[in-house]
């Protein structure tokens, strides 16, 4: 459970950092896992619907830059979505009634691991309000020199920086045009096993890791379950595999399958927030990794 002053802080700065908060038997089965998903990357040669591969991955030294959708790869990772752990402090953040929105989990591996740009999850997948919040896990020591997560303080209550870059959303911002002073940012420096909470709205991004030890992190995003997607039903997770009469009658039930808590809403509650729409997007279009390639390097240099 959050105190009052976390709460507070939270709504004030758009974050929070809570230590050694994941009991220690989820976190060593989550390092597990995760461990045996890069093991069996060994024999993927690119990019697919589970892995997102760095350019120098390899059958001898196996380069991930990101598991897709966890949850629904094995149920250690589904199981700490629906933790009392997380679903508790999160419900305090936004309320009773939440929808599981997405996960990943992103790797900076020894040696080289990518830094992300600058951004705002906002840019990404707008809603019809913003009682949105990302759970970060740390799976490994997060220190100064393995590219920490970088969060501007106070970002989550103005405008919306610009994502795009001649012509093309590409969730990226440049600091130089940004709203926000990036060195201003809070730096995330945890052992594993810590939580963090940011909003949806604040600007953050991460360095190359640039030590010889891992840092690995388990995204989760939780909405208010009155917050609907504004790009459309594809958001809530659902793909147009079956026929289309199926896919229209299976939407509500895929919103439905993924409410973690309390109860579904049809009733979208609708706030005024910046919103720009994340179109076109880039002519090679894939993960933000390979969306921000074009101008990678911009805020924390190769």
């Amino acid at each position: 459970m959050l105190s009052e002053k976390q709460i507070k802080f939270y709504k004030e700065n758009g974050y929070l950092l809570v230590e050694n908060a994941l009991p220690a038997k989820i976190l060593k089965g989550l390092q597990e896992v995760t461990d045996e998903f890069v093991e069996s990357s060994r024999n993927v040669k690119e990019n697919d619907e589970t892995y997102d591969l760095s350019d120098d991955h390899s059958k001898e030294n196996p380069r991930l830059r990101r598991l897709k959708q966890p949850h629904l790869l094995h149920e250690t990772y589904e199981a700490v979505t629906l933790d009392d752990c997380i679903l508790e402090p999160v419900s305090q953040l936004l309320g009773n009634n939440l929808r599981r929105d997405h996960t990943k989990l992103n790797f900076k591996l020894p040696g080289g691991g990518e830094a992300i740009e600058w951004h705002q999850d906002w840019a990404f997948y707008p809603h019809t309000n913003d009682d949105i919040v990302e759970v970060s896990i740390f799976l490994d020591d997060c220190e100064e020199e393995n590219g920490p997560l970088l969060v501007v303080p106070g970002s989550h209550l103005g405008p919306l920086d610009d994502h795009h870059h001649d012509g093309y959303f590409i969730g990226a911002v440049d600091p130089k045009k940004s709203h926000y002073d990036v060195n201003t940012a809070s730096k995330f420096i945890a052992k594993a096993g810590s939580i963090s909470f940011h909003h949806v709205r604040a600007l953050h991004g991460s360095t190359k890791n640039k030590s010889n030890k891992s840092r690995r992190m388990f995204f989760i995003g939780y909405t208010a379950a009155d917050s609907w997607p504004l790009k459309g039903i594809l958001d809530l997770g659902l793909s147009p595999t079956a026929g289309e009469d199926d896919f229209v009658k299976n939407i509500f039930e895929v919103y439905k399958s993924n409410i973690v808590k309390g109860e579904a809403c049809l009733e979208a509650r609708v706030e005024s927030n910046p919103i720009k729409m994340p179109y076109p997007p880039p002519p090679s279009v894939g993960s933000i990794y390979e969306n921000q390639k074009e101008v990678l390097g911009r805020s924390f240099g190769e």
